[in-house]
């Protein structure tokens, strides 16, 4: 039988040498950086280790001397333990792959880390207790509890089915076929060793059917991020483009020429504004990522203080801020006030206010834009929105869902309308 543990440890040492690849995939370009990456690079590491737990199982085929025997109890306790992290990660890694929030998520979570917790303690008591494994003179034995090692596994994969089932719907058909794949690989291999002790076939197949999920799915996911991307740039680009209009420019720098002979300190003031106003639309071009809320309220602010310059008792203002400690995409707050300013309140003879409020609840941040003009069907009847409005408020709400899996909801009446955004808290409470 010595053919077969040769055979065994190269067979280790080769998936090793494998399951190297995708973490130097995952570390050049700074991949890992990605919280999916993240997930896929744990569970990467996680299986080199579990592969290095295996090994000193047949390089030690029979204990001679009492440190081959603490050495084969510490790699066996290691070598499922590191099992269970490989599910753990992937599991995160399905989880975050199918953007779970909610219950959905916070019940798959835990239920993750029940089993990765069973499955950990019984590795670390079983050199003591010998519960799922014991070393002999014989060397590696299946303990009485050993079918406990096997079941966390099963119970894991039942779970990754469920979640592929559940929500086939996010996925393309090809995904669905590799992610399953993933799965029925991984089974076989784990009955065929728990069968047959003798071949290391376990090892391999998580090796093999990493790889799968690499080229079929990761490799695929990172050119469909890249070319959202390059479509949210093109974006960016639209929406700063829409954002700085002629009239509004001529408009706020005739503002303030006039300001600069009646009051210029005023006229100081505005002009900072512009050049703020300015710089806030330039830096979204750069921004890929949300930006805190304080700096979008900020630009809106300064947006907001060039129309009172021009409108002056016109137009009212209120900040109801009670929370500013999350994220929110560029250029989202700026469209729905210009809204409520040009479809809204100067709708009014007599002008009137719009009103700026933030809320926090327990599922999310939400942010109001209140005018009390006369509602989205007397703007209508007064003068066309225009195609202008209709893509920034569409653009605002794809940002959101994309960005930070939020939304925009739009409530109009004859006594005015009112933008409601809400973004969902991440984990660690920051949205």
């Amino acid at each position: 039988m010595d053919y077969l543990i040769y055979a065994n440890i190269a067979l280790d040492i080769f998936c090793i040498i494998l399951s190297t690849l995708p973490i130097f995939y995952l570390v050049s370009n700074h991949r890992y950086r990605q919280k999916l990456n993240q997930f896929f690079l744990g569970a990467c590491i996680s299986n080199i280790v579990m592969i290095a737990g295996d090994l000193p199982d047949w390089i030690f085929p029979t204990i001679a001397s009492v440190p081959e025997g603490i050495t084969l109890s510490a790699t066996a306790a290691l070598y499922y333990a590191a099992s269970a992290f490989v599910l753990y990660f992937f599991i995160r890694y399905i989880m975050e792959y199918l953007q779970l929030t909610g219950r959905a998520k916070k019940v798959c979570l835990i239920y993750a880390m029940v089993l990765c917790g069973i499955q950990i303690v019984f590795a670390l008591i079983s050199p003591f207790t010998g519960s799922i494994f014991y070393v002999t003179a014989d060397g590696y034995q299946r303990g009485p509890l050993f079918l406990i090692s096997q079941f966390v596994p099963l119970f894991f994969y039942l779970l990754f089915m469920a979640l592929i089932i559940i929500y086939r719907g996010k996925l393309l058909r090809r995904e669905v076929i590799f992610f399953l794949l993933y799965i029925f690989i991984s089974l076989g291999c784990g009955a065929v060793q728990m069968a047959m002790r003798g071949i290391a076939i376990v090892n391999a197949g998580v090796t093999i059917a990493t790889l799968i999920i690499l080229m079929n799915v990761q490799f695929e996911h990172e050119v469909t991020m890249k070319e959202q991307e390059r479509e949210l740039a093109e974006h960016r680009i639209d929406i700063m483009l829409s954002q700085i209009q002629p009239h509004f420019l001529y408009n706020s720098l005739g503002a303030i020429y006039h300001l600069c002979e009646s009051d210029p300190r005023t006229a100081r003031k505005a002009i900072k504004n512009f050049s703020e106003f300015l710089r806030g639309n330039m830096e979204s071009l750069k921004s890929r990522e949300p930006i805190a809320f304080e700096a979008e309220l900020n630009h809106a602010a300064n947006y907001l203080y060039l129309e009172q310059q021009r409108f002056g008792d016109k137009l009212q203002v209120i900040y109801q801020i009670t929370t500013e400690d999350f994220l929110i995409p560029p250029l989202t707050l700026q469209p729905l006030v210009e809204n409520a300013v040009q479809h809204g309140v100067l709708n009014r003879r007599n002008g009137g206010t719009i009103v700026i409020r933030t809320e926090k609840t327990d599922e999310c941040a939400v942010v109001m834009v209140f005018d009390n003009g006369g509602g989205i069907e007397k703007a209508k009847g007064i003068h066309s929105l225009g195609a202008r409005a209709h893509i920034g408020i569409s653009n605002v709400r794809s940002r959101l869902k994309e960005m930070m899996g939020g939304s925009l909801d739009i409530e109009s009446s004859g006594e005015g309308t009112t933008a409601i955004i809400r973004i969902p808290w991440k984990e660690g409470g920051g949205a």
